[in-house]
């Protein structure tokens, strides 16, 4: 017996007042119910069998009319079942219900039955928008692709601007054309737009809609001249936002995808949330000769209807236009659909081949499609974005929006490629490619003070990573060929391997995961412990995340992109995870027997007013190269204020005295951001380590030991509320490292 049937039954029958309260525990209970009532079919004829639990005579008939399907039976007494034959289905996907009714009719269950269809319907227009005459009432048509009856689509005329009465008259189809009837336009300096909107249901109850934005020129027939890119960039001053009031016209290429989900930023508006309308309200618009571009920021996200490669021409009056220095970038804002009076859909081959080295990067290039040559990820683990998920939308939380992965050029130039957390690829458990090639993307400036906070006092400098970033718009634009590089690796350290301590001066060393030159190794005899890092490659996300990341959860064996010389995935061999902890809840963490990171908790000596240092040694001797430069990657090692370092300096040495400052030169400055304190979050902290790239000098060449040191160079630590607030602590203070390479150019 179903008990939820017989509770409804009952509940049914007091309701109906089939007896009352006195009465009751006479009334025979009913039972009436389908095992199951949701069926699912393919457009190929069958039959689908149902179980009915019943304890009386009951009745069966389809609630729609249905010629294309067959009942065994019209009437079920007691227990027992029936079937329902369907013929083929060569049209759109079709419903239908059957009833089945107890003969008191009162009890009674329903049993949906959907199936598929052997075509989809489809409903395109290859241009959204219609332009017509304002001067003369007319018609006009535009290609709509459908294999819907047109008399069965919904059509619904929404008056976006201008004013009077409705002047769309009529609407209709043939000949694969959509017709549109239209009054004058009585206004001689008002444009008039509306939008179409088309709908269907289908037989599941499921809508397909398409909009076709419509135009009307003034009673003059005028829209607006058509201007180059050149014209609207000299209309703003610098760091002035004016209103286009001009019927101006631009024309241009689209550079950009809003479905990555990398198109644009989206921007924290407080320490705990993130607007994630950013992305996909932005859209990068090229000049037809690749010179110039601009950034447009839809009104809504409805309105950016823009699509990768299509050629468009905007109308901007009523837009903002915004002129930004340092870089000189252009921002216009508030773009409708209905301001787009031309959209042709195009392939990459129609955008401007522009090819560039880092260092030839120009503020003309900003907002255009550029394509980097000679390019490389020098730090070789984790994927586009190596962050602690548990704060982004992988965990239903918004403190970390995007993250800025290193790359570098063969000239030694080097650059952050920015990925959103809305990046659907973002960790979806490819490895990054090692080699170099070439990649492609949107030249952007965008702040990230998670990486640089100034001094804590000049705000412009807050955020400032380099003059250009890169955002890419598909994982297929980044092709790197992982068996050619431009540069050889001198030494690399990947994660902790055969740490021990040195007899002589009771320090602890450990040694590379890529050759065998050198040792790592901190100035005091403290031993280093290992730390978390976000390295797992994906694919990351809980239950309660947002799209795409809600159905991964758990330990999936992607490893952590760490392959070693034999070919094997470090911590993943023969695909199978050492480490079971490994996102197994959904943040990408992997925990410390991974040795993937090294972490000290001593940095300053009290006694002699100076920092520690962590120091590698590695030889030199015997490599020719006209370029040599180091990387690696950082993090305050412990989600606590007060604790972690900020203002660091690189020096080399011949001699390796961690004493004094005798004989060290300095290499350059940087900065190590405190990781997230998830109670009091603050810009200058990070849920993920900090990728750096210091060009070396060649006098390090040639020599049988050189040395290099990490130091705080000043005696300065964060709280949780002020930047650079404290002292170091004397003890538990945190620093970690988790990549440190020495490359040259072959």
């Amino acid at each position: 017996m179903n008990k939820y049937n017989i509770i409804a039954a009952a509940a049914g029958l007091l309701l109906l007042g089939a007896c009352n309260v006195d009465d009751s525990n006479d009334t025979p209970l009913v039972e009436l119910g389908a095992r199951t009532t949701e069926f699912t079919v393919e457009a190929t004829a069958g039959h689908v069998d149902i179980d009915v639990l019943t304890n009386r005579r009951c009745h069966l008939r389809f609630l729609e009319e249905t010629p294309w399907a067959e009942l065994s039976t019209e009437t079920l007494d007691g227990d027992s079942s029936f079937y329902i034959d369907y013929d083929d289905n060569n049209d759109f996907p079709r419903m239908t219900r059957v009833l089945i009714e107890a003969d008191n009719k009162l009890h009674r269950d329903t049993i949906t039955l959907r199936q598929r269809g052997g075509q989809m319907p489809a409903m395109n227009l290859p241009s959204g928008s219609l332009i017509v005459s304002g001067s003369v009432s007319g018609s006009d048509a535009i290609r709509f692709d459908t294999n819907i009856d047109f008399s069965e689509i919904e059509q619904n005329v929404v008056y976006t601007s201008g004013e009077g009465e409705a002047w769309i008259s009529g609407i209709s189809y043939g000949e694969g054309m959509l017709h549109l009837d239209y009054d004058e336009n009585p206004f001689d300096s008002q444009l008039r737009t509306a939008s179409v909107i088309l709908q269907w249901t289908d037989g599941w109850n499921e809508s397909y809609s398409t909009t076709l934005y419509v135009m009307q020129k003034t009673s003059e027939d005028m829209l607006g001249r058509s201007v180059d890119f050149g014209y609207i960039r000299n209309l703003p001053d610098v760091g002035e936002s004016v209103t286009v009031d001009e019927y101006v016209i631009i024309e241009g290429y689209i550079v950009s995808d809003s479905e990555s989900g990398n198109a644009g930023e989206n921007i924290r508006t407080t320490e705990m949330t993130i607007d994630y309308s950013g992305s996909r309200r932005t859209a990068y618009l090229e000049s037809l000769d690749g010179k110039y571009g601009f950034m447009i920021e839809t009104a809504s996200v409805e309105d950016n209807i823009f699509k990768r490669y299509d050629k468009v021409q905007i109308l901007l009056y009523g837009t903002a236009l915004t002129r930004h220095e340092n870089p000189e970038r252009y921002v216009i804002s508030g773009v409708t659909a209905q301001m787009i009076t031309a959209q042709e859909a195009g392939t990459a081959v129609v955008i401007p081949d522009k090819k560039r080295f880092v260092s030839e990067l120009t503020d003309d290039d900003v907002y255009t499609f550029v394509t980097l040559r000679d390019c490389e990820f020098p730090v070789r683990k984790g994927a586009l974005t190596p962050i602690h998920d548990g704060y982004t939308n992988a965990h239903n939380n918004e403190i970390t929006s995007k993250y800025p992965r290193l790359m570098r050029d063969i000239k030694g130039s080097s650059i952050y490629l920015y990925t959103n957390t809305t990046c659907p690829y973002r960790r979806d458990g490819r490895k990054l490619p090692y080699g170099s090639g070439e990649i492609s993307g949107v030249v952007v400036f965008e702040l990230y003070p998670g990486y640089v906070y100034g001094d804590g006092t000049d705000e412009d400098s807050h955020g400032n990573i380099g003059r250009y970033q890169l955002r890419h718009m598909a994982y297929e634009d980044i092709r790197f060929d992982d068996e050619a590089s431009f540069s050889a690796l001198l030494t690399e350290y990947r994660y902790v391997k055969d740490q021990k301590q040195d007899a002589s001066d009771k320090r602890y060393y450990w040694y590379p995961t890529f050759g065998s030159n050198g040792r790592f190794s901190h100035s005091t005899t403290v031993k280093p412990t290992t730390y978390t890092t976000w390295n797992y490659i994906g694919p990351v996300g809980t239950k309660n995340a947002l799209p795409p990341f809600s159905a991964h959860i758990g330990n999936e064996g992607y490893g952590m992109g760490i392959i070693l010389e034999d070919g094997t995935d470090y911590n993943n061999p023969g695909g199978k995870k050492v480490d079971a902890k490994i996102n197994a809840d959904g943040k990408g963490q992997e925990t410390s027997p991974a040795c993937t990171s090294w972490k000290q908790t001593s940095w300053w000596d009290y006694a002699n007013d100076r920092g520690e240092s962590w120091c590698v040694e590695f030889s030199t001797a015997d490599i020719e190269t006209d370029f040599l430069s180091m990387q690696f990657t950082v993090q305050g090692g412990k989600a606590g204020a007060g604790v972690s370092p900020i203002f660091w300096k690189a020096e080399w040495s011949l001699s390796g005295d961690l004493s004094g400052d005798d004989g060290w030169n300095y290499i350059g400055s940087y900065q190590v951001p405190d990781m997230v304190i998830s109670s009091s979050v603050k810009a200058w902290q990070l849920g993920a380590y900090k990728q750096i790239d210091i060009p070396l000098p060649l006098e390090m060449l040639g020599h049988d030991k050189v040395y290099i040191r990490f130091t705080p160079e000043k005696n300065a630590v964060n709280s949780t509320t002020k930047f650079a607030a404290s002292e170091i602590p004397a003890k538990d203070a945190s620093s970690a490292m988790d990549y440190f390479a020495i490359r040259y150019n072959k």
